[in-house]
């Protein structure tokens, strides 16, 4: 609760901020350029923030070298791209720089923090600069995310669901077919234990809320419910997702990598990379990479669908784009064309074919590049297929507190003897507190 008062002071602090922008920077123009109302001087001068390194940050940097090649040489628009670390850390920085008056034009942002950074008026909407009939360009379900209180404030960039990637190599040592990956619980339980004979574990899983979001979506449930006041993880269907897991480590050949979700990733990725573990859910976004080190440590790998038990369903993930709220006049409009340009069809092309990010227009379908990527590779498909099962993340500020609370319960679960529902039931108390 502590957090979370914390965190409602800093937005508070900066919507009060955004109001006394006299005192805090009002306008962010271009060094030498006159204030609004004179005549415009100079290119206008944007600052974009970004999350993530390897070939997202090259994506990134990629895509503003060619806005500022072709469309701000034209329109006298210069961008600066700056890496800011992961979502959290970038959001961090982000609140204080806002307070500081020193915020960036354009950002990253993911998904499920869009309603709270609106709410305290750290972002703008942006609706007025969008063509309706290009925004339903975009999957419907990739836009759950973009509005808050029925206002535009977000751009799908780069986004994602969680995919079940695995290892053909090890598939084939056991048996199994390596073109086909499990499409149900059953078959991921049963596939799993074959692949003892590969010497490896066959499904490896951390405590992550969004692969649990996944799962228990796949099973008719959710973490939260409709208008996110209520856990609802402790429901029947979550606590079968939580007995189905259990069950799998101690008779499918499952393995449970405890502790948080940040640090148990990196030892599940070793063991992937050491062909120790051959299925594992992670995000479409690291598909590019996965491929890479696959071939770099000869094996390869495949994707599926998120397993289901009832039901095929997933939640987006990933990043919009957003515009911070201070800017106005030439700033303004020379943001929104930022985004535009990032998110363009062109651009979603491009975006796809260098990360294996979410293709996240529906006109885009049959472009050529994306045909010729998908024959050679069609890994990159299974994404896209899957796509029409997504559906947004909650955006309740006390939620990703709750989430929290909801893996640490979790990770008790399949770490210890504790009793499910129990533990299932005390965590929904809790974190329908930070919820409310």
């Amino acid at each position: 609760m502590k957090k979370r008062v914390i965190v409602n002071r800093l937005l508070t602090l900066a919507a009060v901020a955004a109001l006394s922008a006299a005192t805090a920077g009002c306008a962010k123009t271009a060094a030498g350029a006159p204030q609004s109302g004179e005549e415009a001087q100079g290119p206008v001068q944007l600052t974009y923030w970004y999350s993530w390194k390897d070939k997202i940050a090259e994506n990134n940097t990629e895509r503003i070298q060619e806005f500022n090649d072709t469309v701000g040489k034209e329109k006298g628009i210069v961008v600066t791209a700056e890496y800011q670390g992961t979502y959290e850390e970038l959001h961090s920085k982000l609140k204080s720089a806002f307070v500081a008056g020193e915020e960036p034009d354009v950002c990253v942002m993911e998904i499920a923090s869009i309603q709270t950074f609106a709410e305290g008026g750290i972002i703008q909407p942006i609706g007025e600069f969008m063509d309706q009939e290009d925004v339903a360009d975009f999957y419907p379900g990739l836009m759950e995310n973009c509005y808050v209180n029925g206002t535009l404030y977000g751009i799908p960039y780069l986004r994602s669901t969680p995919v079940l990637y695995y290892n053909k190599t090890l598939f084939e040592k056991a048996g199994l077919d390596p073109e086909q990956g499990p499409a149900d619980w059953k078959e991921l339980a049963e596939m799993s234990k074959k692949l003892e004979t590969a010497g490896a574990a066959g499904y490896g899983f951390i405590s992550d809320v969004w692969h649990y979001e996944a799962l228990i979506r796949c099973n008719g449930g959710d973490t939260v419910n409709g208008d996110w006041t209520q856990a609802t993880f402790n429901s029947p269907q979550g606590v079968e997702l939580a007995e189905y897991l259990k069950k799998g480590i101690g008779d499918s050949n499952f393995k449970y990598y405890s502790g948080a979700a940040t640090a148990a990733g990196d030892v599940l990725s070793t063991d992937v990379v050491n062909q120790k573990t051959a299925m594992w859910i992670a995000s479409t976004a690291g598909l590019t990479n996965n491929m890479q080190l696959a071939s770099d440590n000869g094996y390869e790998i495949g994707t599926a669908f998120i397993p289901k038990n009832t039901q095929n369903k997933v939640p987006t993930g990933g990043c919009n784009l957003v515009m911070t709220s201070r800017l106005e006049g030439r700033e303004r409009e020379a943001a929104a064309e930022l985004i535009k340009f990032m998110t363009s069809k062109d651009s979603a092309v491009k975006n796809h074919i260098k990360t294996g990010y979410l293709p996240t227009r529906q006109s885009i379908s049959t472009d050529e590049r994306l045909l010729a990527l998908y024959k050679e590779t069609p890994q990159y498909q299974v994404a896209l297929d899957q796509l029409k099962y997504g559906s947004g993340r909650p955006m309740a500020q006390g939620y990703m507190e709750s989430a929290k609370v909801y893996t640490e319960a979790m990770d008790k679960i399949m770490s210890s003897d504790a009793d499910i529902q129990a533990v299932l039931d005390q965590a929904a108390e809790d974190c329908n507190v930070l919820l409310k």
